[in-house]
């Protein structure tokens, strides 16, 4: 058994679920060029100006000043909801029957992950990757539980260098319902071999608090603010919210007791 600091609380721990997009993977920073990347795809596809490259960017969550609107589908929503989001645009735009449009715009994310590599796209959260070493060197099983897709979260992960320290995954095509149902929470904590209360759940979303609340509850709730939510989103629903997940580190003296 390992105990974890996160600020001033130190709590005993065996297992750390994280989200991965805002979380550990510094989404807010690649998700721009994707969303730019996807949509000159989808134009070469489909042969739209430019008032449907800037509603389609937009619909995803791009604003005019190149940031992300953190209250987006890209942001709260998974891969295909995303993609739904689009066909809507598409359909309505380019008179396209919806499931051509939601075919077309599925085609152009996977032909945009090829473009831009997932090397690209694996920018970690300052940090993330000395926590997961720390953590499972002290024993702790490390699962991930995110509303994208097994195969891509599989291989974001795997590019980023994380994978070596994560023993189990729970993903948006494994289950019935996405976040905030509970199921990739209960999913991510059978893989482990725990029970929700012997784990942390780390988010960058009050989404990821609430599937916490939904599964029963866990051992800590841990909001971080390198993604979606705010502190004060948070309020009422994190046990603790943390600048990023390099606030949580192994308290060495609890361990050697």
């Amino acid at each position: 058994m390992a105990f974890i600091r996160c600020g001033n609380h130190i709590v005993e721990c065996q297992g750390v679920i994280f989200d991965k997009d805002g979380t550990l993977i510094d989404s807010l920073k690649i998700w721009p060029e994707l969303i730019q990347t996807r949509v000159h795809i989808l134009q070469r596809k489909l042969g739209f100006g430019p008032e449907v490259v800037a509603l389609t960017q937009r619909v995803m969550g791009l604003q005019t000043d190149g940031t992300i609107n953190r209250k987006s589908v890209i942001v709260i929503g998974s891969r295909e909801q995303t993609a739904s989001a689009v066909s809507a645009v598409l359909s309505l735009e380019q008179d396209l029957a919806w499931d051509k449009a939601l075919d077309t715009t599925l085609e152009a994310f996977a032909e945009a992950d090829e473009e831009l590599g997932f090397a690209a796209q694996a920018v970690l959260v300052p940090g993330a990757d000395e926590v997961l070493r720390e953590f499972y060197d002290a024993g702790i099983k490390i699962g991930i539980a995110t509303n994208d897709s097994k195969q891509r979260t599989l291989a974001l992960l795997e590019a980023a260098g994380l994978s070596p320290w994560i023993s189990a995954y729970a993903c948006r095509d494994e289950v019935q319902a996405g976040k905030p149902a509970p199921d990739l929470l209960e999913l991510a904590c059978e893989r482990l071999g725990l029970g929700p209360r012997a784990c942390f759940l780390v988010g960058d979303s009050v989404m990821d608090m609430h599937l916490a609340e939904r599964a029963g509850g866990v051992k800590w709730k841990v909001g971080v603010l390198t993604g979606a939510s705010q502190a004060q989103d948070f309020r009422g629903h994190a046990d603790v919210v943390l600048s990023s997940v390099r606030e949580m580190r192994i308290h060495i003296q609890a361990c050697r007791s």
